[in-house]
């Protein structure tokens, strides 16, 4: 069940709003430097709009579009929307960009079929479906860095699941906003500091609460590496994607794709 909380703090004109158990996990949003009103209609916009995602993209909901399509487009052409064939077509772009690493069926994406002129998806087997687990907060944020500009709030920091992070402009009391990376495994450690400004950070790992959760679509294994992997960049989809693509990655892999994406910085922090 989704549920919404919010909070307006007068004293430094800073807006909270949280949702509980959106695409499976939380979302955090605070806006600085506005009145209540503004705050709260925003929020607004941003609820609706996460809630129309999630029941655009969330393959476990059986009313999903995602949901129709994995279950209707086996050895059957779906004509999907034209949203969903731009999230479609904008992941085959990032699983050619990632020399096939970066996977939504987590088997071989290049057997599925893309009519291009009934935008339409053909499933070859039953054991194909997709999943965007590893793209749709991305996606998401990019929604609501729009949302934000568009109704003139330009301080604020978002969290998604505690993964993916969103900093615009700057903190009330600082010139960025800065974000730690906690060792999961001893929460007392700081592997790192990051400073926000107008960026995005993702990070993805193996994690006491979160483990083998990647899955190599080569092998079919999932990924025990005892690391995370953060990624800051210019684009929430972008620092999403590859986040994930550099957790199965080889040096030599790295080496080849980092190259085609708008990256500020890569740090990958060994962890046990």
């Amino acid at each position: 069940m989704i549920s919404s909380y919010s909070h307006y703090y007068e004293s430094s004109e800073t807006f909270h709003g949280s949702l509980q158990g959106i695409m499976g996990t939380r979302f955090d949003v605070v806006m600085t430097g506005c009145d209540e009103l503004k705050g709260q209609s925003v929020w607004d916009i941003i609820v609706l709009e996460l809630k129309r995602l999630d029941g655009m993209l969330n393959r476990f909901d059986p009313k999903s579009e995602l949901s129709r399509l994995n279950q209707q487009a086996v050895g059957n052409p779906v004509s999907v929307s034209p949203e969903m064939w731009t999230v479609l077509t904008g992941c085959k772009r990032y699983h050619a960009l990632t020399l096939g690493l970066f996977d939504i069926t987590l088997k071989d994406f290049s057997l599925v079929s893309f009519d291009e002129i009934s935008h339409s998806i053909l499933l070859p087997s039953e054991k194909f479906a997709f999943d965007l687990g590893g793209y749709a907060k991305g996606y998401a944020m990019e929604k609501m860095k729009t949302i934000l500009r568009e109704n003139a709030i330009e301080n604020a920091f978002i969290d998604f699941g505690n993964s993916s992070i969103v900093g615009l402009g700057h903190h009330p009391y600082g010139d960025c906003w800065k974000v730690s990376i906690e060792n999961p495994f001893r929460k007392e450690e700081i592997l790192g500091e990051v400073s926000l400004i107008n960026q995005d950070i993702s990070t993805s790992g193996n994690t006491p609460l979160y483990s083998n959760h990647i899955i190599h679509p080569f092998t079919g294994e999932y990924s025990d590496a005892k690391k995370l992997v953060s990624v800051v960049a210019n684009n929430s989809i972008q620092a999403e994607v590859l986040t994930t693509t550099l957790m199965i990655a080889t040096n030599e892999q790295k080496e080849a794709i980092t190259p085609a994406f708008d990256i500020e910085k890569i740090t990958s922090y060994d962890i046990q």
